[in-house]
C-alpha cells in the first residue's frame, strides 16, 4: 500500500508526504507476535501498511476478540491522544509491516496540519460518542444540582430549558411559537432561568435577542431531555426550529442549527440561500462563527459560502480565513480544480494584508497569477514549494527581527538625532590632514549611516538612499559619479545572478538534489552526516544566498534526525543541523556564486583586477580544505558517540524521490541554464566573456523559456538590496575621488606598521578587527567599512585585494552572539529552534573563529606561490 492511500494522510501534497516518510520509522511482526499489550504506556501510533491484526480486550486471563484490522487502519493513538495506557492487546494474524509515528511526529502532523487534526477529532468524537464512561464523583455532583434546579421551574419553562438544550440558541419569536408563551415576559418572572439559560441580545435577532443555554450544563440537560422526550422527541424539536426558520426565510439561523447538529450539506445549503438572499454584512459574525469548523472539503463545494466567510473573517478573525483558505486550495489542488485557485489566492492576499504582512500578501498574489496562467497550471507539488518558500521567509523574518540590538520608536529616533548632530559636526570640524572640507562631510556623511545602520530600524536602502541625497545637495560629489555604482557590470551581474537564484529555488531542483545527496550515502548517522556535507558543496555554487541555503538544508537535517529517533537539541539532530548550517551557509566565501555579497565586496575595490569564477575558486581551494577539516574534526569531536537510535529505512528516499516525480521543464530548465552559466565562467580564461554577459544570456534564456515570468522578476530579485547595493558601489568611487581612501590609507599605514610589515599578521589583523565591527555593524554595511578601509592597506602589505576581499567575507559572519550572524539565525529558526541550542551554536561559533584564522595563516604559502602575496 502506498503511503499517499492512507486515509490519514490524505490531505496531504506530494511533497509533504515525501518529507514525511523520511519522519516515519518501519516495524514488521510475524504472525502470532504481540505489537503491544493491554495496559502498556504507549509512546506510538502505527499505520498498517500491509497484513492483519487482531485486537482483543484482556480481562484477567481471557482475551476477548474486539476487531480486525487491515491495510491502511490505524492503531495505537489513543494512548498519544488521551496520554493514557493501551486499551487493547494487538497481535498480528498475518506478515504484517507498518508505519510506526512516535509522539514527537504526532505533535507535529498534528499543529501542520489541519486535515490531520481534523482527521483526529472526528475518531475522537467517535469513540467518545460510542463509549459510556462513567462519570467522576464531581460531575456526578453537577449532574444533581442541574436536575434540582430543572424540577424546581415551573411549566413549560422546564421544557423550554430542555428544548434550548438542543439547539445552538432560539429567538423569543420561536420559542412563543413553540410554546404559545411570551418568553420575553416568563424570563422576566423567573429569575431562577437565569441559572440555566441566558438571553443573549444579538443583531441576528432584529434587536430582540436569542436564548441560549449555559455551556456548562448543556451536556446534563440534553441527557435529561433524551431521557424524558427520546430520539424522536429531539429530532422532532430540530425539525420544528427548521421549519420556523424556513418560513421565515432566516437562513443565517438555519445554517447555525445544522451546523451545530453536524450536518454539515443542509448548513452550506442554508448558508448558500443566506449569502444569496441577505445584504453583504448580514448576519456576518453569526455565519462565520456557525461555520468555523466545517470541513474544508465541503467547505469547496460550495464557493459563494466560501467567498462571504472569508469575507467575514478578514473582519473577525484573518489567521482563521487564512487556515481554511490554505486547506481548501489543498482539497482543490488534490482535486484538480487549478481553474478555482486564482479568486482564492487573492483572498489570501487580502488576508494576510489584514495582517499587516504584505510581502505574503505579494507571494499569494504570485501564486494567482501562476494558476490563471494555462501554461503554467500548478500541481499540489508546486503549491507545496510555495509554502515552502513562505516558511522560509518567515523564519528570515524572525532572524532579522531578533538580529536588532535595539526596537521600539525611542530606538529610531534617537539614532536619528544623532546621526544629524553627527553630520553637523563634521560640518563644522576644520578639516583634518590632507582632508577637504567636502571630504569631512563625507565622513560625517558615512557616520551617521553606520548609526543608523547599528540601530537597524529603517531599511539599509533607504538610509543609503540618504546618503545620496545628502551627497548632492551637499555638493560633495556631481550626480553622475554618486550614482556611478549603478553603471557598474557587477550591479548588473547582481540582477542577473539573482535571476538565476529565484528561478531555481522556485523550480524545487534543490530539494530533490539534496534527496539525491543523501541517498548516495549509507543511512546510519555518520553517513548522512557526509551527504549533508556533499548536499551543501553542490549547492553552494548554485544559490547565491546564504539565508535561503540554510533555509533549506537545516529543515532537511532536521527530519533526518526525526528519522533516526533523535530528540529535540540532542547530540544527533544538533550535530545534523549545525553540519547543514556550516556546509550549506557559511562556505559561501569559497565560491563566486556562493553568495551575493562576494561579487558586492569585490566590486568595491578600484580597479580591482577581473577574478573570473574558476580563478577564484582555485584562490580558495586550500583555504576551503582546511576550513573543512577544521569544522567536521570540531563537530566530531562535540557529538562523538553519537549514534541513531534507527537507520533510516531503506526505500524511504526512493519514496520520497518518487512522490516529486520527474524532472519538471522549469527544473530542467533552470538546471541546464545554471549549469551552464558556471560552466562558461569557468572556460572564462579561453573565451575571454565577462560573467556579466554570461548570465545576462542565461537570464535572457530563462526568460524566454518561461521559466521567469513577469512576477518571478518583481519579487525574486531583491531590488531594495541593488538600490543598497548601487550605492554601495558609488560609495567606494566617491571615497576615491574625494581622496578619503589615501588619506585613511596613510593614516592606518602609520598607526598599523607592524601588522603591514607581514601578510600573516595583516590578515590576522583583519580577522580580529572585522569580528569587533561586527558586534556594532553587522551584515553587508560591515563588509563595506572594512573593505572600503583596508584595501587600501593590503597594498601596503603586499597582499592582492581578492585575498584581503576573501578574509573579511570570512570574517563578517561570525555568531558569538546569536544577533551577529544572519545565517545562524535563519538556520535556528528554520528548524523550529528545535535543531539545536545557542549554547550548542556558540561553542560551534569559537570553532569557526579558529578555521577561519586557520585558513588564513596556513593558506599564505599558497598565496605566495601564486603570486597573490609580494614583498611590499
Amino acid at each position: 500500500m502506498k503511503v499517499s492511500e492512507i486515509a490519514l494522510f490524505q490531505g496531504l501534497s506530494n511533497v509533504e508526504l515525501s518529507k514525511l516518510l523520511g519522519r516515519l520509522a518501519k516495524r514488521r511482526l510475524h504472525a502470532g507476535e504481540a505489537l503491544f499489550e493491554q495496559g502498556d504506556f504507549g509512546e506510538s501510533m502505527f499505520i498498517i501498511e500491509h497484513g492483519e491484526a487482531q485486537l482483543y480486550s484482556q480481562v484477567g486471563d481471557t482475551r476477548q476478540p474486539l476487531a480486525v484490522l487491515g491495510q491502511g487502519d490505524s492503531l495505537g493513538e489513543m494512548a498519544l491522544l488521551t496520554g493514557e495506557a493501551r486499551s487493547a492487546t494487538v497481535v498480528a494474524i498475518s506478515e504484517m509491516a507498518l508505519y510506526e509515528i512516535d509522539r514527537e511526529t504526532f505533535d507535529r502532523l498534528i499543529a501542520e496540519h489541519p486535515s490531520i487534526s481534523a482527521y483526529f477529532i472526528r475518531m475522537l468524537s467517535r469513540r467518545l460518542t460510542a463509549t459510556n464512561g462513567q462519570l467522576h464523583d464531581t460531575l456526578q455532583t453537577k449532574s444533581e444540582w442541574v436536575l434540582q434546579e430543572l424540577e424546581e421551574l415551573p411549566e413549560p419553562l422546564d421544557r423550554i430549558v430542555l428544548w434550548l438544550s438542543e439547539l445552538p440558541a432560539a429567538s423569543s419569536a420561536l420559542i412563543d411559537a413553540a410554546f404559545h408563551c411570551r418568553m420575553d415576559e416568563e424570563y422576566a418572572k423567573h429569575p431562577a432561568f437565569a441559572k440555566l439559560a441566558f438571553h443573549d441580545a444579538d443583531e441576528s435577532a432584529g434587536g430582540a435577542g436569542r436564548y441560549r443555554i449555559q455551556p456548562a450544563f448543556k451536556k446534563e440537560l440534553s441527557d435529561r431531555g433524551l431521557q424524558r422526550f427520546g430520539e424522536e422527541g429531539k429530532r422532532e424539536w430540530r425539525e420544528e426550529a427548521a421549519r420556523f426558520y424556513r418560513a421565515r426565510k432566516q437562513w443565517v439561523e438555519l445554517a447555525e442549527l445544522y451546523a451545530d447538529a453536524g450536518d454539515w450539506p443542509e448548513a452550506l445549503e442554508a448558508a448558500e440561500q443566506a449569502v444569496a438572499s441577505l445584504e453583504p454584512d448580514a448576519g456576518s459574525l453569526l455565519l462565520f462563527e456557525a461555520l468555523r469548523v466545517c470541513p474544508p472539503v465541503l467547505m469547496g463545494e460550495y464557493p459563494s459560502v466560501l467567498e462571504r466567510w472569508l469575507t467575514a473573517s478578514k473582519a473577525f478573525d484573518p489567521e482563521a480565513g487564512l487556515r481554511m483558505l490554505e486547506d481548501v486550495t489543498a482539497c482543490w489542488l488534490d482535486q484538480g480544480e487549478i481553474e478555482r485557485l486564482p479568486r482564492l489566492y487573492e483572498r489570501g492576499a487580502d488576508l494576510c494584508r489584514q495582517l499587516g504582512d504584505n510581502e505574503r500578501a505579494m507571494t499569494y498574489l504570485r501564486m494567482a497569477e501562476a494558476a490563471a496562467d494555462p501554461h503554467d497550471r500548478t500541481s499540489a507539488r508546486g503549491y507545496e514549494l510555495t509554502r515552502q518558500e513562505l516558511a522560509g521567509r518567515r523564519s528570515r523574518e524572525k532572524a532579522e527581527r531578533a538580529r536588532r540590538l535595539a526596537g521600539g520608536p525611542w530606538a529610531g529616533w534617537v539614532s536619528a538625532i544623532a546621526a544629524a548632530l553627527c553630520v553637523l559636526l563634521f560640518v563644522y570640524l576644520p578639516p583634518v590632514g590632507e582632508l577637504s572640507r567636502h571630504g569631512m562631510i563625507f565622513i560625517g556623511v558615512g557616520i551617521a549611516a553606520v548609526l543608523l545602520w547599528i540601530v537597524n530600524i529603517v531599511p539599509d536602502y533607504i538610509v543609503a538612499l540618504g546618503m545620496v541625497l545628502l551627497w548632492v545637495l551637499g555638493g560633495l560629489v556631481e550626480p553622475e559619479q554618486a550614482l556611478s555604482g549603478f553603471a557598474s557590470p557587477t550591479w548588473l551581474y547582481m540582477i542577473f545572478i539573482m535571476a538565476l537564484s529565484a528561478a531555481i529555488t522556485r523550480s524545487g531542483i534543490l530539494y530533490r538534489f539534496s534527496l539525491h545527496a543523501l541517498k548516495r550515502f549509507p543511512p546510519h548517522y555518520r553517513g548522512q552526516l557526509w551527504g549533508i556535507v556533499a548536499g551543501g558543496i553542490v549547492l553552494t555554487p548554485l544559490i547565491p544566498s546564504s539565508s535561503a541555503k540554510v533555509s533549506l538544508g537545516v529543515p532537511i537535517a532536521r527530519t533526518l534526525s526525526e528519522s533516526m529517533g533523535f530528540r529535540d537539541r540532542s547530540g544527533g539532530a544538533a550535530g545534523l543541523g549545525l553540519t547543514a548550517m556550516i556546509f550549506y551557509g557559511f562556505t559561501a566565501p569559497f565560491l563566486l556564486t556562493g553568495s551575493y555579497t562576494n561579487a558586492m565586496a569585490y566590486g568595491l575595490v578600484p580597479d580591482a583586477p577581473g577574478v573570473s569564477w574558476l580563478s577564484w575558486a582555485l584562490y580558495a581551494l586550500p583555504g576551503f580544505v582546511v576550513f573543512a577539516a577544521v569544522m567536521l574534526g570540531a563537530l566530531g569531536f562535540m557529538f562523538r558517540g553519537t549514534t541513531a537510535a534507527r537507520p533510516i529505512e531503506a526505500g524511504v528516499l526512493d519514496e520520497q524521490l518518487r512522490l516529486l516525480g520527474p524532472l519538471t521543464k522549469a527544473e530542467r530548465v533552470s538546471l541546464l541554464t545554471v549549469a551552464g552559466c558556471i560552466a562558461l565562467m569557468m572556460l572564462q580564461p579561453l573565451h575571454g566573456i565577462d560573467g556579466t554577459w554570461i548570465l545576462m544570456g542565461g537570464f535572457a534564456v530563462l526568460v524566454l523559456s518561461g521559466t521567469l515570468d513577469r512576477n518571478a522578476v518583481l519579487t525574486g530579485i531583491d531590488w531594495p538590496f541593488l538600490l543598497f547595493l548601487g550605492v554601495a558601489f558609488s560609495f567606494a568611487n566617491a571615497a576615491e575621488a574625494l581622496g578619503i581612501s589615501a588619506a585613511l590609507s596613510d593614516y592606518l599605514g602609520a598607526h598599523m606598521e607592524v601588522f603591514v610589515a607581514s601578510p600573516t599578521l595583516f590578515l590576522c589583523a583583519v580577522i580580529a578587527l572585522s569580528f569587533l565591527v561586527t558586534l556594532v555593524v553587522r551584515d553587508d554595511p560591515a563588509v563595506i567599512l572594512l573593505v572600503t578601509a583596508l584595501i587600501p592597506l593590503a597594498e601596503k602589505a603586499g597582499v592582492d585585494p581578492w585575498i584581503a576581499v576573501f578574509i573579511i567575507l570570512l570574517s563578517t559572519d561570525p555568531f558569538f552572539f546569536t544577533y551577529q550572524s544572519p545565517t545562524y539565525l535563519t538556520a535556528y529558526y528554520s528548524s523550529e529552534e528545535r535543531a539545536f541550542s545557542h549554547r550548542q551554536g556558540q561553542l560551534v561559533a569559537l570553532f569557526y573563529a579558529a578555521a577561519v584564522v586557520l585558513v588564513a595563516v596556513l593558506s599564505v604559502p599558497y598565496w605566495r606561490w601564486i603570486g597573490l602575496i609580494h614583498p611590499s
